[in-house]
């Protein structure tokens, strides 16, 4: 297996965009990436891009959408989707095809045109579909899932409200720091304590919002291409795991959990970001910066105990002392995270591997972590989809 680095990266700004189509927010992306690299399109030996579900059978089709737009080469293309874990997959698939040889330099891309509000379920038979029973059976959003969990926490570990609160004022000076953020307003305590509630207790400003936006990486095991390129970044582990049974998270879209837990909550995510650690040779105490998907000031807590940063109970405690801040033990989501930035389901586990890279590559300005030399980043996606990371210089 060969060494695979990163060698460009580009990112479409992070908003809602109704007069735009989704073609048009990966041209942006991938021309970037492109740039970035100094290769040329007909460079590129496959091209692996996340499907948009929301744009119908043009979305189901992104990726022979965004090579039209640069001159179709006869490459294979590959749409895939894993729900917000899309991207993750996207990057093991152009990782594994180059590492096995099958081609040089492979683009991953993602975009999405999100519906406004709430993401709902696209099938129109509740027959077949789980996640159309659970919106018009019992009208439960995605928060209610994530504020039940929240509540469990408080219950369990005694994390309160003001914790909720520190996680998006601390994630909000970062997003006011990046210009691809769509929110750039940054917040006190008493104003995110003020928001509107959404779901006990997760309040306005504590869930992040459905976003427009795209992200590419061009990846490589050509030697010419990673020596021209600027700072590189190799992918040390890029993993995909599944739930296990016994998970006791309430998942999405299920109306129950196992009444006797037999794995860790999460346990897709731990499975993912364990194995990465295997693969990388490393754990997490070895991690700089860190994108984790903060859906919700919940999901920053949950997920630095499911990802091994601190013990069970322990990330409330993390965030207080500062050691989640930049200049911590770990920078957590300098980015701004999803908080700064809305979830975009065929984009954002590709545009968390560009923060991370661009942090490695020192190209962060005032969010720069400093001395940075590895980066992790990880989503996960309805019903049990995670995928994890790992990158260094």
């Amino acid at each position: 297996m060969r060494d695979v680095y990163i060698v460009g990266t580009g990112e479409h700004p992070w908003g809602k965009f109704t007069e735009t189509n989704f073609a048009q927010l990966g041209e942006v992306a991938v021309s970037q990436a492109l740039k970035d690299a100094g290769v040329e399109w007909k460079e590129i030996g496959a091209i692996m891009s996340g499907i948009l579900i929301y744009g119908g059978n043009a979305g189901h089709l992104s990726g022979q959408y965004i090579e039209s737009v640069f001159g179709e080469t006869g490459v294979p293309v590959v749409n895939v989707y894993n729900a917000c874990a899309t991207g993750s997959a996207a990057i093991r698939m152009a990782y594994n095809s180059i590492a096995a040889g099958e081609t040089d330099t492979v683009l991953a891309v993602g975009v999405d045109l999100s519906p406004k509000g709430f993401l709902t379920a696209k099938s129109d038979n509740p027959l077949q579909d789980r996640d159309v029973l659970r919106w018009r059976m019992t009208g439960i959003p995605n928060p209610v899932y994530w504020a039940y969990e929240c509540k469990k926490r408080f219950e369990k570990y005694g994390d309160t409200e003001e914790d909720l609160a520190a996680v998006k004022v601390l994630l909000s000076s970062y997003g006011a720091k990046h210009p691809n953020a769509r929110y750039k307003k940054q917040f006190t305590l008493e104003e995110v304590l003020n928001s509107n509630p959404v779901c006990d207790p997760l309040r306005l400003y504590e869930v992040c919002a459905t976003s427009d936006g795209a992200a590419a990486l061009i990846l490589s095991a050509d030697p010419k291409v990673i020596q021209n390129a600027d700072n590189p970044v190799k992918v040390a582990a890029t993993t995909m795991g599944s739930a296990m049974y016994g998970d006791p998270t309430m998942r999405i879209s299920a109306l129950s959990a196992p009444a006797k837990p037999g794995a860790p909550l999460l346990s897709e995510s731990y499975s993912a970001s364990q194995q990465a650690y295997k693969k990388a040779g490393i754990g997490p105490e070895d991690v700089d910066v860190l994108e984790l998907p903060d859906n919700s000031s919940w999901h920053y807590l949950q997920y630095l105990e499911t990802c091994g940063f601190c013990g069970e109970g322990e990330a409330a405690k993390m965030l207080r002392e500062g050691d989640t801040k930049i200049g911590g033990k770990v920078a957590v989501n300098p980015s701004g995270g999803f908080s700064s930035f809305g979830e975009a389901i065929g984009a954002q586990a590709i545009w968390q591997v560009v923060e991370v890279s661009d942090q490695l590559r020192g190209r962060c300005g005032e969010r720069q972590v400093p001395n940075c030399k590895v980066g992790m980043a990880q989503t996960y996606g309805l019903m049990g989809n995670s995928g994890t990371t790992i990158l260094t210089i």
